[in-house]
Formats: structure tokens, C-alpha cells, sequence
């Protein structure tokens, strides 16, 4: 078993309705299988658009295979002008 910590930003939190959640995870868990999850747990945040990840500060793609004690961010989309 391998500890994530997942972390909510901004409008994310606030349909997650919480900042940060701690998952146990099997070995060899990927990025888009703990998105699945994440989906599931809160439905409103599933429902949004543009969500991104990323691992360790780095957005990473979805097979990447997460490691105990990485940090995942979930961020909502951003836009500037």
C-alpha cells in the first residue's frame, strides 16, 4: 500500500468541500485510476470541466504511476488575459 495526499484548489475545494484528502493506494496505481476514484468520491467535482492534475507540481499524464507520498493537486481551470 502506498499514502497519496490529494490536495483541492480554488472552486475544486469548494465542490469537494474539502481541502485536502489522504487515499491508500495500491503499488502500481496510476494517475487516471486515482482519477476514477476521485470522480466517484465527490460527483460534483467529477461534473466540472477542465479539471487538471498533477503530481509533485508537475502536470504528468494519466498513466503515470503514483508513488507513497506523492502530493496530487487538483486544479480547476485558470484563465488570464
Amino acid at each position: 500500500m502506498l499514502q497519496v495526499t490529494v490536495r483541492f484548489f480554488g472552486p475544486a475545494a469548494d465542490l469537494a468541500e474539502l481541502p485536502e484528502r489522504n487515499y491508500a493506494l495500491e503499488t502500481e496505481t496510476s494517475l487516471g485510476a486515482l482519477a476514477g476514484t476521485i470522480a466517484s468520491d465527490y460527483p460534483r467535482l467529477a461534473s466540472a470541466m477542465g479539471v487538471r492534475l498533477a503530481v509533485n507540481h508537475r502536470y504528468v499524464p494519466l498513466n503515470h504511476i503514483l508513488a507513497d507520498g506523492d502530493e496530487v493537486a487538483v486544479i480547476p481551470p485558470v484563465s488570464g488575459g
